[in-house]
């Protein structure tokens, strides 16, 4: 088989639920010279059986040794890859029918585009219709965003192999948020990205999502302290973003001290906490006041009633 343009890459990890939805939507793309690498982490439902069920050669799946996090499964799926442009899709996403050619006809008119993302649209777990997201357009507003949250949805991802490869992929240091870093070293790189205006994928909101689940707290606040931390130091990020960014590292510090201490770790919550509050006092207080008084709120609220 000659080597595709395009490479799919999924991580699922007992999908059941979606996964047939989004199978249907990746082979019935318009644009047809991919592969598609699916990484089976772990999963203990019927996902193997609904993989196992579709005789389509382009899909390629790859059984993780073990469960692994989010990262294990993303590299796992990026290693496998042959195409000289790389696309990821979310097992719970649902890509429109025209994605993977609009986005490969970007790349392909710009030599200078690392990467290529969009909109996307928010839906619940029944498809049903939350609010359009549109990132930042231009390099200066994406760079100034980036000081305070990732506004690109990883599965609206498309990106040049060699611009990729050029800063090892996606990187290791990280179990949740890989794909931050991926893009932000790539603009350190010098790559440019193109956010184009269209909607190109359903993006499912619910309750099994990595960036929800409680379990994984220390992971999520660790990564993003240490991808914020690289963030600041993109180049061209305007007075009043860098500003935002620093307190926003504060907070993430803090985020990051107080789910160590939920898990038992107290040394290690209190030494980040200490850090946190010996970089900005004030709004390391005023951050903290306002955490401990939401948790007072909801205390109240699910409080016993005495009779």
């Amino acid at each position: 088989m000659n080597q595709p343009k395009l490479s799919v890459i999924t991580t699922v990890y007992n999908g059941e639920e979606f996964l047939q939805e989004t199978i249907e939507a990746v082979l019935q793309q318009s644009f047809t010279d991919f592969e598609w690498i699916v990484v089976n982490n772990g999963s203990t439902d019927s996902t193997m059986d609904i993989l196992n069920a579709v005789e389509d050669p382009r899909l390629k799946v790859v059984q993780a040794p073990q469960h692994g996090t989010f990262g294990d499964g993303i590299r796992l799926a990026y290693q496998n890859a042959q195409g000289r442009y790389v696309a990821v899709q979310d097992a719970d996403d649902v890509p429109l029918l025209d994605r993977l050619e609009k986005q490969v006809a970007v790349l392909d008119a710009d030599l200078s585009l690392g990467i290529v993302s969009g909109g996307y649209e928010e839906v619940d777990i029944d498809g049903k219709h939350l609010r359009n997201m549109h990132p930042p357009a231009t390099s200066q507003e994406l760079i100034d965003v980036y000081q305070n949250t990732n506004p690109l949805a990883h599965s609206t991802y498309m990106y040049r192999r060699v611009a990729s490869d050029q800063v090892q992929g996606y990187p290791v240091e990280y179990g949740y948020g890989p794909d931050f870093g991926l893009v932000v070293r790539m603009l350190k790189r010098g790559w440019n990205i193109k956010i184009v205006e269209d909607v190109l994928l359903k993006q499912r909101i619910h309750a099994g999502q990595a960036s929800v689940v409680p379990k994984f707290n220390v992971m999520r606040s660790h990564d993003a302290l240490f991808l914020f931390q690289e963030a600041v130091t993109l180049d061209s990020v305007t007075p009043a973003a860098r500003r935002a960014g620093a307190r926003n590292l504060v907070k993430c510090r803090l985020l990051y001290a107080l789910a160590l201490l939920s898990e038992g770790r107290v040394l290690d919550g209190v030494w980040e906490m200490l850090l946190g509050l010996l970089r900005n006092p004030l709004y390391g207080v005023a951050y903290l006041g306002y955490r401990f008084g939401r948790w007072i709120g909801l205390f109240r609220q699910v409080r016993p009633v005495s009779s």
